[in-house]
């Protein structure tokens, strides 16, 4: 049997899944770890069994320490030398797409990369190089984000900037969240595979959609870095490079400015109350106008975006909620598809509100309306397998 370790790590967080691939696919476990660094929680489950608390992990590492630890007492004892591979949710590899075998070349591309994907790359680096030196048997394997949207054609690929620097330096369109846009992809050509014409909707503390044609990518709205396309959860998404000079007056450097950029803009800097949907929804039904601008200006994005992408497709077959926000915001999904009526979208209440997996199109809309759950660590473990069984 084949077991794949998968890591999905954010600046402060760690969460992982454990599967087996062979004979057949099955989730064995899966685990986070939140406020690395600080006084944190986590939570181990394995089968029926869970195992949750307090916990003060200062580095990545200590968390997977963590986790394997955790399984131990939950029955699952796992050798180390048991895992034929650590696969990684790895976001910009620039030149290098797909999966990859961890090495020094493939470091020395990320960390190079990094300029491009400050607040993933180092982290990421940080727990390979880690892993290396306490468990140097173990294969790693790096599956990059931007792989699904290596088949985007070069037109749209390309900035406006001279041919040399696309080329040469790597400032072009890569398209992030590639994991969950291809599971979605997959999952629609299982469900649905009349569907050629399909836009991802993937909405969270990061958003993004993907146009999709007959299960290919052909456009991702992040661009050259996961802070661009839609604003996110407190990042800035799409801005006017020329509003650089002014922000670097204002804040004293560029710096403070990129900072203020990733950290305290998007959602939460333009509704002045959250980074959390919720939070900022619940302050507009209250009357807070600049959290009802907020929620506006979201729903506008996906709705502009949507246009766009239905342009690049040809036509609309199908609108795929997923993410955080996507799968569970029926409030956020019934507003965005009430100005969808050009294209003949429309929601069924009741399936939308029911909070179910499928379906939750009205029955006289003219496009199928999904909301899926995404499942971006599977897409890294079968990465991995197909990775491992070339080698």
């Amino acid at each position: 049997m084949m077991r794949i370790l998968v890591l999905n790590l954010g600046s402060t967080s760690f969460k992982c899944k454990l599967y087996q691939m062979s004979p057949v696919e099955v989730q064995l476990a899966s685990g986070g770890v939140e406020s690395i660094g600080g006084h944190g929680r986590y939570v181990v489950q394995a089968g029926e069994k869970r195992r949750e608390g307090e916990c003060a992990c200062k580095t990545h590492l200590d968390a997977l320490e963590l986790f394997l630890e955790a399984l131990g007492d939950l029955g699952m004892s796992m050798d180390r030398e048991a895992l034929d591979a650590v696969g990684y949710k790895a976001v910009h590899g620039g030149s290098l797409s797909g999966a990859h075998l961890v090495d020094d070349a493939l470091m020395e591309q990320m960390d190079k990369m990094a300029v491009f994907a400050p607040a993933h790359n180092p982290v990421y680096l940080s727990m390979m190089r880690s892993v290396r030196e306490r468990y140097d048997r173990i294969r790693q394997i790096a599956c990059f984000e931007t792989a699904f949207h290596a088949t985007m054609p070069l037109e749209r690929a390309v900035y406006g900037v001279p041919y040399a620097w696309a080329m040469e330096d790597g400032l072009r369109r890569y398209g992030f969240h590639g994991s969950s846009h291809s599971y979605i992809a997959w999952k629609m050509g299982q469900i649905a595979p009349h569907a050629r014409r399909v836009i991802s909707a993937h909405l969270g503390g990061s958003s993004s959609l993907c146009a999709i044609l007959d299960g290919q990518s052909v456009y991702n709205t992040m661009g050259a870095t996961p802070q661009s396309g839609l604003f996110h959860n407190n990042r800035v998404g799409d801005l006017d490079v020329f509003c650089l000079p002014a922000l670097i007056q204002r804040l004293g450097g560029l710096e403070e400015a990129m900072k203020a950029l990733s950290t305290q803009s998007g959602l939460l800097g333009l509704s002045g109350v959250s980074n959390d949907l919720r939070e900022v929804e619940q302050a507009a039904e209250e009357g807070n106008d600049q959290a009802a601008l907020a929620v506006k200006a979201l729903v506008d994005e996906v709705v502009g975006y949507t246009g766009m992408l239905t342009a690049y497709l040809g036509g609309l077959d199908a609108l795929v909620f997923t993410g955080g926000i996507g799968f569970n915001g029926a409030k956020f999904r019934r507003k965005v598809v009430g100005k969808l009526g050009f294209c003949g979208a429309r929601i069924d209440d009741t399936l939308n509100y029911q909070g179910y997996e499928g379906l939750i199109n009205a029955a006289d809309s003219d496009i199928e309306i999904w909301a899926l759950q995404t499942n971006e660590e599977l897409m890294v473990a079968r990465a991995c397998v197909r990775l491992l069984k070339g080698c």
